[in-house]
């Protein structure tokens, strides 16, 4: 963004945008990133956190104040991981290690992160000081958004889900629960988590992080990457940001109306309210990524806590199954683009199109399993060859049996020729090759079945969300039933907090205009306080 036109957000913001300061009200942002060790902290999650600061941007949010605690905070040392595109192991190195079956890691490269105005390392003491210290000035009318975009892991049950933290440290759903309850009740807090497993902190709505203690009176939601039980697409080493395929990319462009490299995106309008709601870019994600996420959203784990499909065989319940017509019917504005768009995406017609879903993903599944098949047969074949190409070099260098070998690496540097020629002088090497390329187009052939897979699982449990909120009203007391009216009105809000354009005007969620980019009349300053 060029000077001038900050300048101009600036200038157009404070005349034209009395936000919700006018009232007290001030929006906090809470980042926390990074993987646990060097080689889990791959570039991908400093870009996240580089990006959702360039939407806030964007969005001409004016904050309060930005916190971001990240790997290891302020240290200067090695902590972040990268593929150098212009650095390639020599070639007796990589063939070294495909033949013995270490080739992870072979091209990674180090250097401090470069996340500006870090507020610390995102430990487990940083953020329960952070709840502490400035969770404890917020008051009711303030927001609070929480982003994590780092590595989690599945616990035994889904309350005791983690997310890792610097230094091998974790935190679980109780533990971030614990937390949050330190804040006032009315205050407004978004969680957006794109780790593995992320889907078990929607359990954050819940007392104690556990469904069966009830609905937390907490004014809380959240969107999440995949479901509890799986893992999530990104975290990669690749410095290219227009190969990176995670949740929060397509949610933060939904909202913001641009890509993470600069593409223009039109921002989903889906109700017609002429804004883009945070719902509305959730739906945005499940329609148009293509990974290996089945992302959810808070008000889904609370459906799946308190209402059914089913409770008898003779119940008269909505279910997923329902007629096509009648699901579109039930639906909100956002499940029903979701549902319509996949159908199209995935050829669906007719009356019974979760069915037909369902169907195509058991027929997709078995084409994955037959492909699973020939790659463990490819591979196996190849580790065969690769282990007769290994005995035959130990007989020459026989310190390759342990690689800490001071020999090996004079090998590697003085011999390398010698080296790759007794490789390639081995009768199976043109198999060895063959192989090793037959196994990664068949690990590609598996990714793309898995993604198309994915999407009838979206659209299953779209529609089942949809029949879960149709029976929800006959099956749960009233508390439960107003708390999930709460709940997916907390999730329809905008991030831009409620505006008040007139004095004593009613306050609205407003948002730049759906469909377009953000016009710089519209933009109010940014302001973020980013690691104070």
């Amino acid at each position: 963004m060029t000077l001038p036109s900050l300048v101009c957000r600036v200038a157009c913001g404070a005349a034209l945008l009395m936000t919700a300061a006018s009232a007290g009200a001030k929006d906090y942002f809470l980042t926390i990133g990074g993987g646990n060790a060097p080689p889990g902290n791959q570039v991908s999650l400093e870009k996240n956190v580089l990006y959702f600061q360039r939407v806030l941007i964007e969005l001409g949010m004016v904050i309060e104040r930005h916190d971001i605690l990240f790997s290891d905070g302020d240290d200067p040392g090695r902590d972040l991981q990268f593929d150098d595109p212009a650095y390639a192991p020599p070639e007796a190195n990589l063939w070294l290690a495909r033949l013995f079956n270490q080739e992870d890691g072979l091209r990674d490269q180090f250097r401090s992160h470069q996340v500006p105005g870090v507020r610390g390392p995102a430990t487990r003491a940083s953020i329960e000081r952070w709840f502490d210290e400035i969770g404890s000035q917020l008051v009711g009318d303030d927001r609070l958004f929480v982003y994590f975009t780092g590595h989690g892991g599945k616990g035994d049950e889904v309350n005791h889900n983690i997310i890792h933290l610097w230094n091998k440290e974790k935190l679980t759903v109780e533990d971030l629960v614990t937390q949050l309850d330190k804040l006032p009740a009315s205050l407004p807090v978004v969680l957006v988590m794109v780790q593995c497993y992320s889907g078990g902190f929607a359990n954050a709505i819940f007392q104690h992080a556990k469904n069966k203690d009830g609905v937390t009176p907490a004014d809380r939601c959240g969107f999440f990457a995949t479901v509890p039980d799986r893992v999530a697409a990104g975290c990669t080493a690749d410095i290219d940001e227009e190969h990176y395929q995670e949740y929060s990319s397509f949610f933060w462009a939904a909202l913001a109306g641009q890509g993470r490299t600069g593409k223009p995106v039109p921002r989903p309008d889906f109700d017609g309210d002429g804004r883009t709601s945070l719902a509305e870019a959730h739906a945005y994600s499940l329609l148009e990524s293509d990974t290996i996420d089945i992302s959810i959203k808070t008000s889904d784990a609370l459906l799946r806590a308190f209402s059914k499909t089913k409770v008898d065989k003779n119940d008269q319940l909505i279910t997923a199954d329902t007629s096509y017509e009648r699901l579109l019917a039930l639906a909100g504005p956002c499940e029903r683009a979701v549902l319509e768009g996949l159908s199209e995406k995935l050829s669906l017609t007719g009356d019974e199109r979760t069915k037909a879903a369902r169907e195509l993903g058991e027929e997709v599944k078995k084409q994955k399993g037959e492909v699973d098949r020939r790659k463990g047969e490819r591979n196996k074949e190849f580790r065969a060859v690769a282990g007769e190409i290994v005995r035959l070099l130990k007989l020459r260098w026989p310190e390759l049996e342990n690689r800490w070998h001071a020999k090996v690496q004079e090998v590697l540097t003085s011999e390398p020729g010698a080296l790759m020629g007794a490789i390639q002088s081995h009768p199976k090497w043109s198999d060895c090759q063959r192989l090793h390329d037959e196994v990664a187009q068949l690990s590609s052939e598996v990714l793309n079945l898995e993604r198309k897979w994915v999407k009838t699982q979206r659209f299953a449990y779209v529609a089942e969300s949809v029949a879960l909120a149709a029976n929800l009203s006959g099956l749960a007391d009233a508390d439960v039933i107003t708390r999930y009216e709460a709940l997916t009105k907390a999730e329809a809000r905008s991030i831009l907090p409620p505006v008040v354009t007139v004095e004593g005007a009613k306050p609205t969620n407003a948002a730049p205009p759906a469909g377009g980019a953000i016009p710089a009349e519209s933009a109010a300053p940014a302001e973020s306080e980013a690691g104070r």
